[in-house]
């Protein structure tokens, strides 16, 4: 019997291990198209057919072309303007950056305010974002867009911003779990020093915390850096660079490979910031610390 579920268990592993192969490799075969693409000539990929093989001949000359087109035009009361590549990519990092920050700290210290305090408020606040999370909110955009316009929020970088400071979503959860975790060890032998309950949050409690907290940022700026429908909406004289790629695609002079280049130029931040901190991305989250 015990060989038997042995043998099941060493099968299923196997199959989870296919499986994994399989999709690491459909997430990385687009990459290689991309990086194979960028490279080539637009007879090449078009006249040639040479849609999923290697580049005739290298040619940087995609990235230049989308650089000095990859304008995005805009019509600001009545009049179009343009804005090049380092305008958009400007308005991206005031987007994400902003939203980023309110849309991590929000849920943040609200769920540390229900984790960490035994009061039966907690409890509607924690019903509220499950019911949130479970109940679709359809039609909401016009009368959004209605409230933004009276609060002169729309068409605002800081409008927008607070418009993400909301702690309703799985970050909240998130937060939540990461606090109940903590022993109330800590809150205790502080208040026996004399602390107050904002130093022991800002000092003990949040520090403890910081590779979740940095983490939910690095994930919630890649979020609303490949944003569009958002930025188009709220920010129409402010386009960002997914929605200068967006429109980019609709031109009629634009080959693939351009395509594909610009969307590299795009991505390349994001790339940036992998790199930069892919070991906080890929490490597991532990807090540890209590000695007798």
């Amino acid at each position: 019997m015990a060989k038997g579920v042995a043998k099941s268990k060493g099968i299923l592993k196997w199959v989870l291990l296919a499986l994994l192969i399989v999709y690491v490799t459909t997430l990385a075969l687009p990459l290689v198209w991309a990086l194979m693409t960028c490279f080539k000539t637009g007879s090449d990929y078009g006249y040639y057919e040479n849609v999923i093989g290697f580049p005739s001949s290298f040619t940087f000359g995609n990235f230049a072309t989308a650089w000095v087109n990859g304008n995005a035009g805009v019509d600001i009361n009545g009049m179009l303007l343009y804005f090049t590549i380092p305008q958009q990519f400007l308005n991206s990092l005031l987007y994400a950056c902003g939203c980023m920050v309110t849309a991590t700290f929000i849920p943040c210290i609200t769920a540390y305010a229900v984790a960490r305090y035994k009061y039966k408020f907690g409890r509607v606040v924690y019903t509220i974002v499950i019911v949130a999370m479970i109940l679709p909110i359809v039609g909401s955009l016009p009368s959004e867009i209605q409230m933004t316009r009276a609060l002169g929020l729309f068409d605002t970088f800081w409008g927008l911003w607070i418009l993400k400071a909301n702690f309703l979503g799985i970050y909240f959860l998130v937060f939540y779990a990461q606090f109940k975790m903590l022993p109330y060890d800590y809150t205790e032998a502080a208040k026996i020093d004399g602390a107050s309950n904002p130093r022991i949050m800002f000092s003990i409690i949040l520090p403890l915390a910081k590779g979740t907290i940095f983490t939910v940022m690095l994930l919630t700026f890649v979020q609303f850096w490949n944003d569009y429908q958002i930025p188009m909406v709220y920010l129409p004289s402010h386009p960002v660079v997914a929605y200068g790629m967006y429109q980019f695609t609709l031109k009629p002079y634009s080959e693939v490979p351009v395509q594909v280049a610009y969307m590299l130029i795009v991505a390349a931040p994001i790339l940036a910031v992998f790199i930069a901190f892919h070991k906080r991305l890929m490490t597991n989250l532990t807090v540890g610390g209590i000695k007798g």
